[in-house]
């Protein structure tokens, strides 16, 4: 058994460098949102702040971390900090979403753990380094999968999320969607894709899985009654559609993968800081009770029709481009995955068109009047669209950055 020296090692390149982007950005739009939203007493807004700090640190801690047991430490250091986070209000509701959060990803990452204690027994090292190029047995890799999937909220481990959306602070929820819920992909892209051999058929099993809580997920959005609960599902579906590009190995499939997550993360946090500002303005987000919000705030309107046309994947957004990637990949893999990512993606036209329009479109409730939203705020999310479409209109340059940070980290793509 090799116990190493330099377990407590940091290190990378383009990729590191690309997710660091990512989460720095998420992590920066809720920090100025929080300064302007988050009311307290003072030490539970000193609280908030540094348990923001601590979830986007060991988001970043885990890209950067070369060894299974120090990214297991950072991982419990974002479940705690997310734990904290999302009980903020203190309420009953937002203590009860709490705990239910605590307590799936703390029983997932138990068993994650045992995984773990596989790995160190059966090929004596958790270094990534070392492990590198060597096969994995199937148990071990089952129980790494599971807590990656609590993570980042897949079929069946998804329970806590929506709960845990509806009683957080909007940016929170922004956190959660772009931050928190990508840890668990960065460990899966950067222990089953870039370092170790996995068995025969674990692979399609992601994609199947991904496939169908993909389906689950946006038949679910579909006829969700809040915002908050419509964007919860949509995340659960958008993430598997991440995990299915990953999880096909190829290079459409790892290109559009990693392209999602900045896609998505960029999208949904400023769709986040979107529904905080609604539920401001109207007082609540029930959706058969909300509309013509447009006629408030033109410019978040537009700005929320630009995020939303990221998600769904129209061009020229930088969503459109990495589900297309993800799309054609699947189709290549397999005709019935294919068939199953294309209907997942019809689901999230129709679940966003439905959202959209209940929200900016039509008459408000007559019984209550939209209050003015933060022309800051609505800034915030304004940017968010501009990077959305600027990356799409030179969604070259993220490729290029991608395929260069996968050369670098394989020797060749």
């Amino acid at each position: 058994m090799n116990l190493d020296v330099n377990w407590l090692q940091f290190s990378g390149g383009r990729l590191e460098l690309f997710f660091t982007l990512v989460l720095g950005l998420v992590g920066l739009a809720a920090l100025l949102y929080s300064l302007v939203k988050i009311r307290a007493g003072a030490g539970q807004v000193v609280e908030y702040f540094i348990f923001m700090a601590l979830l986007v640190a060991s988001g970043i801690g885990v890209v950067y971390a070369r060894n299974l047991l120090v990214i297991f430490a950072l991982w419990e250091l974002a479940a705690f900090a997310l734990w904290r986070l999302v009980a903020f209000y203190r309420g009953e509701e937002e203590l009860g979403a709490a705990v239910w959060a605590w307590l799936v990803n703390f029983a997932s990452a138990a068993l994650m753990l045992v995984g773990l204690v596989l790995i160190l027994v059966e090929r004596g090292s958790l270094s990534l380094d070392v492990l590198r190029g060597q096969s994995l047995p199937f148990w071990p890799a089952l129980l790494v999968l599971v807590g990656i999937l609590a993570k980042s909220a897949t079929l069946p481990l998804y329970i806590w999320l929506p709960r845990a959306y509806r009683a957080a602070p909007a940016p929170v929820c922004a956190l959660l969607s772009g931050v928190a819920e990508n840890i668990g992909i960065i460990l899966f892209f950067k222990l089953f894709i870039l370092t170790v051999r996995v068995p025969d058929g674990f692979m399609v099993m992601v994609a199947g899985l991904a496939v169908v809580s993909s389906l689950v997920a946006g038949g679910i959005a579909l006829t969700a009654g809040t915002i908050r609960t419509t964007l919860a599902y949509s995340t659960v579906s958008q993430l598997g559609f991440i995990f299915l590009g990953l999880s096909l190995t190829g290079y459409y499939g790892i290109t559009a993968g990693l392209l999602y997550v900045a896609a998505h993360a960029i999208a949904k946090s400023g769709l986040f800081f979107a529904t905080g500002l609604i539920e401001d303005s109207a007082g609540h987000g029930d959706l058969d009770r909300l509309g013509g919000a447009a006629r408030v705030s033109p410019v978040l309107a537009v700005a929320a029709g630009m995020l939303v046309f990221s998600i769904v994947g129209v061009p020229p957004f930088l969503g459109f481009f990495a589900k297309l990637g993800v799309i054609i990949a699947t189709v290549r893999y397999s005709l019935l995955l294919g068939v199953g990512a294309i209907v997942a993606a019809l689901f999230t036209l129709l679940y966003m068109a439905r959202l959209y329009t209940k929200v900016f479109m039509g008459a408000p409730d007559p019984s209550a009047e939209m209050k003015p939203v933060s022309g800051f705020l609505v800034g915030i999310v304004l940017v968010l669209a501009l990077v959305s479409l600027a990356a799409g209109l030179a969604y070259y340059l993220p490729v290029k950055f991608i395929e260069d940070g996968m050369t670098q980290a394989l020797g060749v793509l």
